[in-house]
């Protein structure tokens, strides 16, 4: 059975992933093969995202330290986690074209810059441009309406400062706006532009691409525009069958045939998995299955030369 401080280790590093990445997707992975797993995987690394199965005990912890319990009543069944370092768009885009490949493949939900979303708004992830295209539709919102945008800004604080004279005024019996400087009058109307310039900024760097897609759409209504991003020279674009091949730095060992001396398989799998007698007998039994997943080359050999050694035959995938 695995040790307590084992456990810990494994849901801290649930944790941190969740933690750390820029978004994560849970997904039921039941009924999907061995080679279909490895495949899924390696589809993945090419956007920078990785998938980890997980126990779900673990994960629920990792998911309270993370402070994301709205995660746990999604960890029932089989589970595995897509961890994504850099763009959500171009993962969702990966699970959506592998489910309608795989259909045994299920999304359950995930986490989106901390914010919790379903399985569909994932979905329609798939169906977004990236951040930089969205930015360039939302700037381009601005630039049609321009005018009637910027009136619609300005205007609650030229009211604001009207306001704050006419107070003014009265204290002073009823003095004549005119009595007000010209100039702290411009320089207050200067000030409140430039904070709500800032807040505007601040607000749409924190928005995560839903958020800032349903922006865009809003301001499409509000101001009876279409947005347009920059049109990009094709040649510019780059080709996914001439981006050179990653040198493959994550192994999965599977044990494809046992051999004639199960028992002592079955003994080294314990030692190498730190799995129960219960599980590696399991796992043994019902070969071809993944001893171990993720794994770094080195380890990985290793692992195949010491079950060859009882009789087994090992794959790296």
């Amino acid at each position: 059975m695995m040790k307590v401080e084992e456990k810990r280790q494994i849901a801290g590093w649930i944790k941190d992933n969740l933690l750390e990445s820029s978004a994560s997707f849970l997904v039921d992975y039941r009924g999907l093969k061995v080679d279909e797993v490895t495949e899924f995987r390696r589809k993945l690394r090419e956007s920078k995202a990785s998938f980890k199965v997980v126990k779900n005990t673990l994960a629920k912890r990792g998911a309270g330290g993370a402070d994301l319990m709205g995660l746990e009543p999604l960890f029932v069944g089989p589970t595995g986690i897509v961890f994504i370092q850099q763009d959500a768009v171009a993962v969702a885009r990966i699970l959506k074209r592998f489910m309608d490949e795989h259909p045994n493949l299920k999304i359950k939900g995930g986490v989106l810059s901390r914010d919790l979303i379903d399985a569909e708004k994932i979905i329609s992830l798939a169906s977004l441009p990236d951040r930089g295209t969205l930015l360039a539709e939302f700037l381009s919102q601005l630039n049609a309406p321009l005018i009637t945008f910027m009136t619609a800004l300005i205007s609650p604080v030229q009211n604001f400062v009207f306001v704050i004279n006419n107070i003014i005024d009265e204290k002073k019996g009823g003095a004549s706006m005119a009595t007000v400087p010209k100039q702290e009058v411009k320089q207050e109307v200067k000030e409140k532009k430039e904070d709500r310039k800032k807040i505007i900024i601040r607000e749409i760097e924190q928005m995560n691409i839903l958020e800032l897609s349903e922006l865009v759409k809003e301001l499409e209504e509000k101001f009876g525009v279409k947005a347009s991003a920059p049109q990009i020279a094709a040649s510019a674009a780059p080709s996914v069958e001439k981006e050179a091949e990653e040198e493959k730095v994550e192994f999965d060992v599977i044990l494809s045939e046992v051999g004639d001396k199960k028992i002592q398989v079955i003994k080294e799998i314990r030692k190498l998995t730190s799995l129960g007698l219960k599980e590696a007998k399991d796992l043994v039994e019902s070969a071809p299955q993944p001893v171990k997943q993720g794994i770094n080359k080195e380890e990985a050999q290793k692992m195949k030369e010491i079950l060859e050694t009882v009789g087994a035959k090992v794959e790296l995938k």
